[in-house]
């Protein structure tokens, strides 16, 4: 048995979001020690009792061909049991004994009697598994350490971690629009001592914004992996900030972080949600509210994503943690969601190239996601329009995220959305960019933004005349464009975003 000590936030509740952070201060962590238990004994009932202050790994030898893990949580500590195959033939047969007693469960005489057949059969498959380890144990128990060693090994860290005196946030794992790490970033630059760090699945992170930290598909699946996740989270973070409702541990719990929740309190680390959309954005919901909504019944995705929406919203809602939403039109989905403004670096976006000042004005739509950003319907008109001559498009599709400010300084006009009603990404970088910004604006997200939003509004049935108007009066046009980067410095470079966050982490902003 070797044991390991963790970084943890003991003793500090989960802070309401929307309340002052200066009422409050963070409380430096406690050690929450975690234990491994090694056993050798096949079929053995590995205790449940868990030790005061730890969290205890018990590895035993499987009956099944997979690796599997279930775990208890208590008032004092928390016990996770892991089932290792060590014999992949013993393994094997002992399995294909056990699944012929699940496969006769119910009622019946027969199947009564035919399950007491194969449950005979499995006992005795066992007792000569055992008679077989018994005969040399020393070697049994030497192969059972060589199957548990990577287990160990990722569960009990090599670095003994030492108390943080500052809250540590962890931020994953979709990194959406790099949103993720600029988040992370921000709570770093503008909240003194505060330490962040994002984690991103590489198969969501397809064009390449920055993280701290890259999650393979395979990693992300593996036990292995998912135990020095474990790890990580209790050593490195006081608060997490999980994505899109995504596990902190990976698959470890299941699909969802609701899995992990008992944990993450056990050891005192804070929970928070931040939602982008689609998992919460309820379509029939979104459908009677919204008049451009996309989600039309008549399409796949659109039950799709209601099937999502009906199975995930009310587990997320059934949390009560602390909650944030990276456009404010969900709030009418969570309303007890606060708005986390997009962050991005404003310099990254600076241009000195003047704007609408070409007879034909050039309008770039950023193709991702066209489903959610009313493409289809926005496309005829755009297309008629560069046919006649008034505007030139572009599309611009696939495109790495580090090649779209010069993209966008070579625009003049920037298109975001045209279904779900409120602004993203796309319009904060047009803005950046002092680029003219068109987008959909529904009540539902402009009841939560500021009065002098320089994005000029317009919907799929008015972009045409609006197009028309801009290019007609180009100076009213660049009048709204200039205001642009003066607004994405108030409320996307971070500091708005850090203050909210401030909240969150218990901490004071700047």
């Amino acid at each position: 048995m070797s044991d390991r000590d963790s970084v943890v936030a003991a003793g500090v509740a989960i802070p309401d979001a929307r309340q002052a952070a200066e009422d409050r201060g963070f409380t430096p962590p406690e050690r929450l020690r975690r234990v491994v238990v090694t056993h050798t004994d096949v079929g053995e009932q590995v205790p449940h009792d868990p030790v005061e202050g730890t969290y205890t790994l018990h590895v035993a030898p499987a009956e099944t061909v997979a690796v599997t893990t279930s775990v208890e949580v208590f008032e004092t500590g928390v016990v996770r049991s892991l089932r290792v195959p060590v014999d992949p033939a013993r393994t094997a047969e002992l399995a294909a004994a056990r699944a012929a007693v699940e496969a006769l469960d119910g009622g019946g005489v027969i199947r009564g009697l035919r399950r007491m057949m194969a449950q005979r059969d499995l006992d005795a498959v066992r007792n000569r598994h055992r008679a077989e380890v018994e005969r040399d144990a020393t070697a049994w128990a030497a192969r059972c350490a060589r199957a548990y060693e990577p287990y160990v090994r990722a569960f009990a860290a090599d670095a003994v971690p030492a108390p943080t005196p500052s809250p540590v946030l962890g931020i994953g794992p979709t990194n959406t629009a790099g949103q993720g790490h600029a988040w992370a970033r921000a709570v770093e630059r503008h909240l003194p001592g505060v330490r962040a760090e994002s984690a991103a699945l590489t198969s969501a992170n397809t064009l390449g914004h920055p993280t701290d930290r890259a999650i393979g598909t395979d990693d992300w699946l593996s036990t292995r992996w998912q135990l020095g996740r474990l790890a990580e989270v209790l050593d490195r973070y006081t608060h997490v900030l999980a994505e899109c409702g995504m596990p902190a541990f990976g698959r470890l719990g299941g699909s969802w972080v609701d899995t992990d929740l008992a944990e993450l309190r056990a050891a005192g680390i804070a929970l928070g949600l931040v939602l982008y959309g689609s998992e919460v954005r309820d379509p029939a919901a979104h459908r009677a509210r919204v008049e451009f909504s996309p989600f039309d019944p008549r399409y796949e995705l659109t039950h799709a994503l209601q099937a999502k929406v009906d199975r995930l919203l009310p587990v997320l809602r059934g949390l009560e943690v602390p909650t944030f939403v990276a456009t404010p039109d969900l709030i009418a989905d969570v309303p007890d969601a606060v708005w986390l403004p997009a962050v991005l670096d404003p310099a990254d976006w600076r241009t000195e190239t003047p704007v609408l000042t070409r007879e034909r004005p050039v309008v770039v739509h950023v193709m991702a996601g066209p489903f959610l950003r009313g493409t289809a319907r926005i496309e005829p008109t755009l297309r008629r329009l560069h046919d006649i001559g008034l505007i030139e498009y572009r599309r611009i599709l696939n495109r790495p995220a580090a090649e779209l400010p010069a993209l966008f300084a070579d625009a003049d006009i920037v298109l975001d959305q045209f279904a779900c009603g409120s602004y993203g990404m796309t319009s904060c970088q047009g803005m950046a960019a002092g680029r003219l910004t068109i987008c959909y604006l529904h009540e539902s997200a402009t009841e939560h933004l500021p009065a002098d939003l320089p994005i000029r509004a317009a919907d799929p049935n008015s972009l045409a005349e609006v197009l028309e108007e801009v290019a007609a009066e180009p100076d009213a046009a660049r009048e709204v464009a200039a205001r642009g980067p003066a607004y994405v410095a108030e409320h996307h470079d971070g500091r708005r975003s850090a203050r909210i966050l401030a909240r969150f982490l218990g901490v004071a902003a700047e």
